[in-house]
């Protein structure tokens, strides 16, 4: 992936996750307290089964190395900033799916480095340890999530009629920041996905569908409603791409593990995007019809 666009991906996660802050209000964390498991939980149960989809999928497809560690590095990462926007899309529970992602980013210093270690001990009987920078990650989950999120709030709380007047047009503006994000990610690795489209397609549409199925069977428990649902749904398949890649640079092929990485992300962007807009026109048509 060419340095501008990885290092683009943290800015268009600034950006959304600030469009995602002017939905936000302070009183939305108060239901929070509500969930005092439910969100330590999820964040762990995330990590767990995600590194056991992606090893099992590099190990039953019999994956080069480069794939299913990128795949692993992906499942360790932390939950993405841009989980709150396909939880935006989707009329999810905001506040919760907020929450989880800071609560992940805030772990992930400990816990990616022992968690991918973890994944290539037991699926690539790699005893590589891996060494994150913990203070670039942990300014990356200050800078690319609360303060956007702050930001965002705070431009509601002063603005509220601008705000309510231009979301549409902010979503949209939002949306197609990601979509261009999209196009650069596969023109910069046409070559590379040209010569394996088939497997690095068919692997990153598999694990993505993996995690999804695997989430939405979690949280298919009497605690969760609807709303929560939509809201925790997400941080199983959206994983940091940052943190992921800047895991590459140190371990295994940086050019075999970024490349899926940049397919997986494509592939999920593509995919989630169109799942939570789907939801969100499912649940509008069902209020319309009540």
């Amino acid at each position: 992936m060419s340095p501008w666009i990885a290092s683009s991906i943290p800015f268009v996660a600034i950006f959304v996750m600030l469009i995602v802050g002017t939905d936000l209000r302070l009183a939305d964390f108060q239901r929070v307290r509500r969930y005092p498991v439910l969100v330590p939980g999820i964040v762990c149960m995330q990590w767990v089964l995600l590194i056991g989809i992606a090893g099992l999928v590099g190990r039953l497809l019999d994956l080069p190395p480069g794939m299913t560690g990128g795949a692993i590095l992906l499942a360790a990462a932390p939950v993405a900033a841009m989980s709150g926007f396909y939880t935006e899309l989707a009329g999810g529970h905001l506040a919760l799916a907020v929450t989880v992602a800071a609560v992940s980013n805030l772990l992930a210093p400990i816990v990616t480095p022992v968690a991918a270690s973890l994944g290539f001990w037991l699926f690539l009987e790699s005893d590589k340890a891996m060494e994150l920078p913990m203070l670039k990650v942990a300014l990356q989950a200050i800078v690319g999530l609360l303060l956007p999120l702050l930001a965002g709030m705070l431009l509601r709380h002063g603005m509220p009629n601008w705000v309510t007047r231009w979301r549409g047009v902010l979503q949209g503006i939002a949306i197609g920041a990601v979509i261009a994000l999209l196009g650069a990610v596969i023109i910069d690795q046409r070559e590379a996905i040209r010569e394996q489209f088939v497997l690095l397609f068919g692997v990153s549409l598999l694990f993505t569908l993996a995690t999804l199925a695997a989430g939405w069977v979690a949280l298919r428990r009497p605690a969760c409603s609807t709303e929560d649902r939509h809201g925790l749904l997400w941080g199983f398949p959206a994983r940091n791409v940052a943190v992921a890649t800047l895991a590459a640079t140190s371990v295994l092929g940086k050019a075999a593990v970024v490349t899926f990485i940049a397919v997986l992300f494509a592939t999920q962007l593509t995919l989630l995007l169109s799942l939570a807009l789907w939801l969100r026109k499912r649940a509008r048509s069902s209020s319309g019809s009540v």
